[in-house]
């Protein structure tokens, strides 16, 4: 009897413990998430985001429509305009009060700073189902290996025109092989026909992006391998590109282009209806044409003339991340997965963040495309496809990204030379890969 007695005993003490080892969280490695089943608890999350207000319609809907299916889940919304949401993140992030879900651009800089969840459990248990979309799309999203982002479309840099200025001007529309030298001839054109007050260009000198893209038409680029890909030289043919044409008047005066930073149509000088040309991410076609009355265009940015290379890269667009101290991972997991996944969301969303990277959603997209829309699918299969890979992104890429606005304002405020201010972009890409 004794002997029974031990055994029954014994059987208990194997079952307790593996009931135990069952409900334990799991621990796959520094930043993994434990993969639990909160049905029924009541969770809240923040989720923060920035853009445009039509952006923000988009997303508060979709938000809308997950906690109705999701009723135990609430999102807290907090979201903003382009400027100064990186500043504000990064001061959430060192005093440790981030929210759970972080849309931002690239993931490198959360990564870097410990501050991004590793998510490949989610990914690998198909929380987050992403049976749907191209392998390739998926890699920016990694890092070693491991998931910390899902983007959320794919998009790429366009010339917008405002065709309406270009036909009270008695023009034909530009040619989509026209150079920068064609270009600045053409708007010499456009701004003489047009009388005073019109501009031909947003000045745009101060964005290390297209500076970028100008450096890739000559196979440098800004960052590559640890170090810089593009030299002093580099940066004074940008910026004295840009001078000529301030001097030349088709660019608005300093003090309009310091008011206007032409990031999203909230904040640009461009659907006031006084400029012809502005370069911007493709997926900000919508934005601007419901901001302005006139029919607006996208065409080939400049090119840097015979022999030169493509300076255009596919670039992924936008990463849900979720923040490493996150309380509710799993929840989060779930509202990333319904953002790309379900039908009535990203119908709501449409391609305001970029083409969708779900072939499925393209599929269904297709189908109901405004003409704007169209627009920018065309543009896409046009150039964007044909483009090549998006470079490495470059550590404390926002803190360069302000040191060449802050050069570009001096030399068109005339408190640099060209000279000076290019050793300063210099300099700030030198401190921000030490740093």
């Amino acid at each position: 009897m004794k002997k029974g007695k031990k055994l029954i005993i014994g059987l208990l003490s194997m079952v307790l413990v593996a009931l135990s080892a069952c409900s334990s969280p799991q621990t796959e490695g520094q930043g993994t998430a434990p993969v639990k089943d909160n049905k029924n608890e009541k969770v809240e999350l923040r989720a923060t985001w920035s853009g445009t207000a039509g952006r923000h319609e988009r997303t508060l809907k979709v938000i809308e429509l997950f906690e109705k299916k999701y009723p135990n889940i609430k999102i807290n919304a907090e979201y903003s305009g382009t400027d100064g949401f990186s500043d504000k993140l990064n001061t959430q992030i060192a005093g440790g009060n981030a929210p759970d879900l972080i849309n931002v651009g690239g993931i490198t800089d959360l990564v870097a700073r410990g501050a991004a969840l590793d998510i490949t459990p989610y990914v690998t248990s198909k929380e987050i189902n992403l049976d749907k979309f191209d392998p390739a799309l998926l890699e920016p999203g990694k890092d070693n290996g491991k998931f910390y982002g899902i983007s959320l479309g794919t998009n790429g840099i366009g010339f917008f025109y405002n065709a309406d200025l270009i036909k009270k001007a008695g023009m034909e529309p530009p040619k989509d092989t026209f150079s920068w030298e064609e270009y600045e001839a053409y708007g010499k054109e456009v701004v003489k026909a047009l009388g005073p007050g019109y501009y031909a260009f947003a000045d745009q000198s101060r964005y290390s992006l297209y500076m970028n893209y100008f450096l890739r038409q000559t196979g440098k680029t800004i960052y590559k391998d640890g170090k810089a890909g593009f030299d002093k030289a580099d940066v004074v043919r940008w910026y004295t590109m840009w001078d000529r044409m301030r001097n030349e008047g088709l660019l608005p005066t300093p003090e309009e282009s310091a008011t206007f930073t032409d990031l999203s149509v909230d904040t640009s000088i461009f659907p006031k209806g006084k400029t012809v040309f502005l370069m911007s991410w493709l997926n900000q076609l919508t934005a601007f044409q419901n901001g302005m009355k006139d029919e607006l265009q996208i065409t080939a940015l400049p090119s840097g003339g015979p022999g030169a290379k493509n300076g255009l890269w596919v670039h992924p667009s936008q990463f849900w991340t979720i923040n490493k101290t996150s309380k509710h991972p799993k929840e989060a997991a779930m509202f990333i997965n319904f953002f790309i996944n379900d039908e009535e969301a990203t119908k709501a969303l449409g391609s305001e963040r970029g083409i969708p990277n779900s072939s499925a959603v393209r599929d269904m997209m297709k189908q109901t495309l405004n003409p704007t829309e169209k627009k920018f699918y065309a543009y896409f299969e046009n150039y964007i496809s044909k483009a090549g890979p998006k470079d490495q992104d470059l550590p404390n890429g926002t803190e360069f990204g302000n040191a060449v606005v802050s050069s570009s304002q001096k030399v068109y405020f005339k408190k640099a030379t060209i000279d000076q201010a290019a050793q300063e972009v210099v300099d700030a890409f030198e401190k921000s890969v030490k740093k």
